[in-house]
């Protein structure tokens, strides 16, 4: 799946997963002023998903430590003969110790295998986390960038109030038309409802990290201190290439899972050769005593493994082609986060060098000529409107260059 489709699944996923913390927990945890590095640090300390995720590297644990155990002994008690009489010297009584011997180096395997398992599943837990991140960072830019849209519509709100006042002692001197006042309170209600949609957008924003953070109550108050800004350079794509290959943990995991596929190998091989049981003992054979000691073991005659070698072979194989895949699709998300970047670095640009200030010099010089009754009221209120998108262009845009350098970041394994 592309990086640039993950937030819309991934936070979702995130949030379905676990039971969030007590109300009395988030109010005592959760800061009024949220910083992005708080929120992360949140979030990775109590998102259910995240969670969820530990408790397999847990259970990966106790695999480990029961393969490193030894197989305990065996006790056997066996009596025959009794026909009434002494119970002691009136049988054949057995008293027996055996002990599984693993041979061929079984346990070591075993171990090495459940190492494996062991590493790939924090690797798994690793990954989990990367995700995590890159979701609470999208989650939290999209609260920066509703309140940056909301500031712009509430400015524009309180210009045309401040152009309403205006109109209204117009018509009262008659010196415009009722229309022209009508006008301009129908162009406010557009203005209004991006207020209004602003609002509702950082209502949802805040909900949605609240949920990432393993937070319940969505009506929980908070701000955010991040602004939105270019940020710094992301260097160029050879380095992150090789930073991607080295670090991302997904990759990690698939290395883990192709060293367990080949000790699960050399476990399948072990285990042509049998077990040994060798075992000690005592006889009572009606009052005489006898020691008992030998050996035991399956004859490998029909059955040496031949299937779980062909399988565990095949498991091999099949990790080493899905370490391939990933390593194609993680250099091929990288690759487009870079250059989702830079189209939007270049984008950005336009919109600062050019396009903003020529918006913002246009709607002065339109509002000053309206005054002045140079131009008609449709050519300000276009003005105004072409200020308003290209406002919302440069917002939108500052924030798609700040994901897709968390998605570059994603993509590399940070």
């Amino acid at each position: 799946m592309k990086l640039k489709r993950v937030g819309p699944f991934v936070i979702p996923l995130l949030i379905w997963c676990g039971i969030p913390l007590s109300a009395g927990a988030q109010l005592q945890e959760f800061p009024q002023m949220l910083s992005l590095t708080d929120a992360l640090q949140i979030a990775e300390r109590q998102n259910p998903g995240l969670q969820t995720e530990t408790t397999a590297r847990q259970i990966a644990h106790g695999d480990a430590t029961t393969a490193a155990l030894l197989p305990n002994p065996q006790l056997q008690l066996r009596s025959e003969g009794f026909r009434g009489g002494s119970f002691i010297d009136r049988q054949e009584f057995f008293f027996e110790i055996s002990q599984e011997v693993q041979t061929a180096g079984k346990r070591s395997q075993r171990k090495a295998v459940a190492g494996a398992n062991l590493r790939a599943t924090e690797a798994d837990v690793a990954n989990t986390a990367r995700l995590l991140r890159f979701a609470v960072k999208q989650a939290y830019f999209q609260i920066v960038l509703a309140k940056a849209d909301l500031a712009v519509a509430r400015d524009l709100l309180a210009d045309f109030d401040r152009i309403i006042r205006s109109k209204e002692e117009q018509f009262r001197l008659g010196e415009i038309s009722g229309a022209e006042l009508k006008r301009v309170q129908v162009e406010r209600f557009r203005v209004f409802d991006d207020v209004v949609v602003g609002e509702l957008n950082l209502k949802q924003a805040r909900a949605a990290l609240l949920a990432l953070c393993g937070l319940s109550d969505s009506t929980l108050e908070f701000d955010v201190t991040e602004q939105l800004a270019k940020g710094e350079p992301i260097g160029s794509l050879a380095p992150l290439h090789a930073e991607a290959l080295e670090t991302r943990p997904d990759l990690k995991a698939q290395r883990q899972r192709i060293v367990r596929a080949r000790e699960q190998i050399g476990l399948e091989q072990a285990r042509r050769f049998p077990d040994l049981f060798p075992f000690v003992g005592y006889k009572r054979n009606f009052s005489e005593d006898s020691v008992l000691f030998g050996v035991a073991a399956p004859l490998p005659l029909f059955n040496r493994n031949q299937g779980g070698i062909v399988r565990a072979q095949a498991e091999g194989e099949r990790e080493s082609f899905q370490f391939r895949r990933l390593e194609t699709q993680a250099l091929l998300e990288l690759d487009q986060a870079f250059n989702r970047f830079e189209s939007e670095r270049r984008r950005l640009e336009g919109l600062e060098i050019e396009y903003l200030p020529k918006a913002r010099e246009s709607r002065e010089i339109a509002e000053a000529a309206h005054k002045l009754g140079a131009i008609d009221l449709t050519a300000f209120l276009d003005a105004q409107r072409a200020f308003r998108e290209v406002q919302r262009l440069y917002n939108r845009s500052l924030y798609e260059l700040s994901i897709a350098r968390f998605q570059v970041e994603a993509a590399v394994g940070r």
